[in-house]
């Protein structure tokens, strides 16, 4: 046979075939582009995660320190409290024994423990002592002791020791 046309040369692909071939490349470019950017965030993401998750520790160790502090000063404020509270008793107890004792008797010292007081001094009789003294001290103090020695003048150097007993 024989044809008037000259035949054309056929391409491998055609134009239809060529433009949807451009189309994929894009569309697996696009893909692959998008996978490589969240791949990457992930990673940031995985460092940030990480990042966060050691200033937490750390933090969490600065809150637990504080704390043990704010625990301490609350107990050295209390302890503080207590020993203020003591020592205004204490003041306010000196000053009330010493309003106590009369005129006749000269003390020569006091001294204080925890839970007892001495007192060494002079008195004219052992009455004015046992009279005027002794009352005052029984009713502030569970137990008295009193020591008297006399002096070659007639008067009596005393010696009281007083407990106090604490409550259980």
């Amino acid at each position: 046979m024989y044809s008037f046309t000259k035949p054309d040369k056929k391409p491998i692909f055609k134009e239809d075939t060529k433009l949807w071939v451009v189309f994929i490349t894009i569309s697996m470019f696009l893909y692959l582009s998008f996978a490589l950017f969240l791949v990457i965030k992930t990673y940031l993401y995985n460092k940030d995660i990480k990042n966060y998750t050691n200033e937490i520790k750390t933090i969490k160790q600065k809150i637990t320190t504080i704390n043990n502090k704010k625990e301490f000063i609350y107990k050295e404020k209390t302890l503080y409290e207590d020993i203020m509270v003591k020592n205004s008793l204490m003041k306010d107890s000196i000053k009330n024994l010493l309003d106590l004792i009369p005129d006749p008797i000269t003390l020569s010292s006091i001294s204080f423990d925890k839970n007892k007081l001495i007192i060494y001094g002079i008195t004219p009789t052992k009455d004015i002592y046992n009279m005027l003294m002794l009352p005052p001290l029984e009713s502030i103090f569970t137990e008295t002791k009193t020591y008297f020695y006399q002096m070659p003048n007639g008067w009596y150097r005393f010696n009281s020791v007083n407990y106090l007993k604490e409550k259980q």
